[in-house]
C-alpha cells in the first residue's frame, strides 16, 4: 500500500472510530435519559400509598348454549373484511373511588362518598355511578365474620375493623370487603380501587384554580351558612368553586328543596368530578406532572405501578376525545324503595333503600360490563 493510500486509510479509520464513539456516547445518553425517566416516573407513582387487595374470582352463572349440528362442507367461505364490534367485558375498566371522612386518630374509615368510574376503552367514554349510602345490602362473610343486612356506607368501615394489622392492611381490608359486597349485591366487578381524603380533594381543586359550577339559590344559601369551609359569599348562577367551597358543595346534604338528599348530593358530586375531568383534559403534560407531585401522597390505591402505566397508555391517547356519558346511581334511580327498618335489632328504625338484587344485576352489568339481556 502506498504511503498516500495508507494515510488516507488511517484518516478514514480514525473518522469511523470517531463516529462510532459519538454514536456510542449518544446511545449511552439515550439509555441514561430513558433510565432516568423511568426512575423519575416510578418515583412519582411511589408517592402514592400502595396496598395489596386480593383479587376476587368473579364467577358468572353459565347458561348452557344449545348444541348446533356441525355440517362438513368444502364450500369456500369468505370472511367479511369488517365485522361489527360486539361489546364485551374486555372493553370495560371499573375503578372505585372512595372519599373517606376519617381524621387522624379516628379509627373509623367511613366511606363518605363512593363513585364508580367505568371506562369504556372502545367507545372512549366514561360513566360515573354514585352509590347511595342508605342502600340495604347483605355483605358476604369476611375474615370469619357473618353479617345481616346493613347500610352500604357501613361496609367500608367493617372491612378495616375486622383486620388486625397496619393502616395499609386495614385500608386493603376495606377495599376488599366493599369489592365483595358490590359484586354480591349488584354484580359489579371492581378492577381497581382508589381512596382519597378531604385534604386531597381540596388540593386538587386549588391546583387547577377551581371549577365553575351553576348554583341554585338554595345551594348558594346553604353554602353561605357554612362557616367552616366557605369564606366568601356565594350567589346563584355560574360560580367558581375553589377547594374548600367545592368540598362543602360536594358534601351538601339538605339544601332547601332537595327532597331525597342523597340523590341530589351524589348528583352534585358527579357534576363536580365531571367539571374536574373536563378541566384536566386541557392541561399540558408538565401541568399534570405538577398536579401529580402534589396530590399523589394523599391517595391510596390497589394498583401497582405497572398497572397504572398500562392504564395510562390506554387513557392518554384518548383523553382529548374522551366522552362523559350521562351519570346515575346504584341502585338505579326509580328501582328502589325507601323504608324504615330496625336493621340493628336495637329497637330503633333507620331509613334505608331496598331493591331487587336480580334487577340491579341486570341494570348494572349493562353499564359496567356491556352485557345486554332480554
Amino acid at each position: 500500500m502506498s504511503k498516500g493510500r495508507f494515510e488516507k486509510h488511517k484518516q478514514t479509520s480514525k473518522g469511523s472510530k470517531a463516529l462510532l464513539i459519538i454514536l456510542a456516547v449518544i446511545l449511552v445518553l439515550v439509555i441514561a435519559i430513558g433510565v432516568a425517566a423511568v426512575v423519575y416516573y416510578n418515583s412519582i407513582l411511589n408517592k402514592m400509598n400502595h396496598v395489596e387487595v386480593p383479587k376476587i374470582e368473579y364467577t358468572q352463572p353459565v347458561t348452557e348454549a344449545p348444541t348446533e349440528e356441525v355440517i362438513e362442507t368444502t364450500e369456500l367461505i369468505t370472511e367479511p373484511t369488517e365485522t361489527e364490534h360486539i361489546p364485551s367485558s374486555e372493553d370495560y375498566i371499573n375503578i372505585l373511588l372512595v372519599g373517606q371522612a376519617s381524621r387522624e386518630g379516628n379509627a373509623e374509615r367511613a366511606a363518605d362518598t363512593m363513585i364508580l368510574v367505568t371506562l369504556n376503552t372502545y367507545e372512549k367514554s366514561v360513566t360515573l355511578t354514585s352509590f347511595l349510602r342508605d342502600s340495604l345490602v347483605k355483605p358476604p362473610d369476611f375474615r370469619g365474620h357473618s353479617f345481616g343486612k346493613i347500610k352500604l356506607t357501613t361496609v367500608y368501615h367493617l372491612g378495616s375493623f375486622y383486620v388486625n394489622g397496619t393502616d395499609s392492611e386495614k385500608i386493603a381490608g376495606s377495599m376488599e370487603h366493599i369489592n365483595q359486597t358490590l359484586y354480591s349485591n349488584f354484580g359489579i366487578e371492581v378492577d381497581h380501587n382508589f381512596e382519597v381524603d378531604f385534604d386531597c380533594f381540596v388540593k386538587i381543586l386549588d391546583l387547577i384554580d377551581g371549577v365553575e359550577i351553576e348554583l341554585t339559590q338554595e345551594e348558594a344559601d346553604y353554602l353561605n351558612k357554612d362557616d367552616v369551609w366557605v369564606y366568601y359569599d356565594m350567589e346563584p348562577g355560574l360560580q367558581r368553586l375553589d377547594g374548600m367551597v367545592g368540598l362543602s358543595y360536594a358534601r351538601m346534604r339538605k339544601a332547601n328543596g332537595d327532597g331525597d338528599s342523597d340523590i341530589k348530593r351524589t348528583a352534585r358530586q358527579r357534576k363536580l368530578i365531571t367539571a374536574v375531568i373536563e378541566k384536566l383534559k386541557t392541561r399540558s403534560v408538565s401541568e399534570l406532572q405538577t398536579l401529580a407531585n402534589e396530590v399523589l401522597p394523599y391517595i391510596t390505591t390497589s394498583m401497582t405501578n405497572a398497572e397504572i402505566t398500562d392504564l395510562l397508555l390506554q387513557v392518554v391517547p384518548m383523553l382529548t376525545d374522551l366522552k362523559i356519558n350521562p351519570s346515575g346511581t346504584c341502585p338505579v334511580q326509580g328501582t328502589y324503595s325507601g323504608k324504615m327498618v330496625d336493621i340493628y335489632d336495637d329497637g330503633f328504625e333507620h331509613s334505608v333503600l331496598t331493591f331487587t338484587a336480580a334487577e340491579q344485576w341486570r341494570l348494572m352489568r349493562a353499564i359496567t360490563e356491556g352485557e345486554i339481556s332480554d
